[in-house]
């Protein structure tokens, strides 16, 4: 009686410590505008994940999520995210996109390793015109129909279906690369067998670059206008002088 009661209260200390932990982690993932919760949070749920990131600022000022890991069967708790632009819902769990919210400025959507094998028409009916990158690595998907409704992504330019059943049908790539006029890399190659460049800018020709050169050059701003902005870098935040201090120079 003695060893089963001194067992029951080391269990009890695990679990409240496991709890505090977890308590820990939900509290740091708050901070940064682009945390995995993966990392930090395995059991959370989507919803309960989302809200930690977010913080104290509304869902049209969020622009990245990244929500690896966090278990939900279909994609919750993303309306009004009016400015997202990058999403991983990696290893989620989900089974179905029926219901995938309207993100009208969203680039990059990272949907790997889930149960997914059909239904891609909603992200046609979500209006994701602006949508570049499309990751459905380790899913379900085994015919080209199944994948016939990304054609009408209209910007899709690079697309990974790595270690799905699809790649294995004769003249997949091909196929594909015909079905998806725009589409430039699939699986990390283009249609000449040309691996993809390493840097985060898929498209260097693209016409959109720009907007991505004026959101560089708004961030380093500051930076450039000599040694009073500098200082004035290093009293708004330490690791903003940190970063862009020696540039400034």
């Amino acid at each position: 009686g003695a060893r089963q009661q001194h067992q029951s209260g080391a269990a009890a200390t695990a679990v409240e410590s496991r709890g505090s932990a977890g308590d820990r982690t939900k509290r740091e993932a708050i901070r940064p505008c682009r945390v995995s919760a993966g990392k930090t949070s395995e059991q959370m749920s989507l919803e309960a994940a989302i809200a930690s990131q977010v913080g104290s600022r509304t869902p049209d000022e969020v622009t990245e999520l990244v929500l690896d890991t966090c278990k939900s069967t279909r994609v919750v708790g993303l309306d009004g995210f009016s400015n997202l632009r990058l999403l991983t819902l990696n290893s989620c769990g989900l089974n179905t996109l029926e219901g995938f919210p309207t993100l009208p400025k969203l680039q990059r959507l990272e949907l790997s390793d889930n149960s997914l094998s059909d239904g891609l028409e909603a992200l046609q009916e979500a209006g994701l015109v602006q949508l570049r990158s499309l990751s459905l690595a380790g899913n379900k998907f085994t015919s080209l129909d199944e994948l016939e409704p990304l054609a009408a992504l209209p910007n899709l330019r690079d697309l990974d279906m790595f270690n799905c059943a699809v790649t294995e049908l004769a003249d997949y790539r091909a196929k594909l690369f015909d079905m998806f006029p725009v589409l430039k890399y699939l699986d990390g190659y283009d249609a000449n067998g040309d691996e993809k460049p390493d840097e985060d800018g898929d498209d260097d020709d693209d016409d959109d670059e720009g907007d991505d050169d004026d959101l560089l050059d708004s961030e380093i701003e500051p930076s450039e206008g000599g040694e009073d902005d500098d200082e004035s870098g290093l009293e708004d935040g330490e690791e903003f002088g940190e970063e862009f201090g020696e540039e400034g120079e």
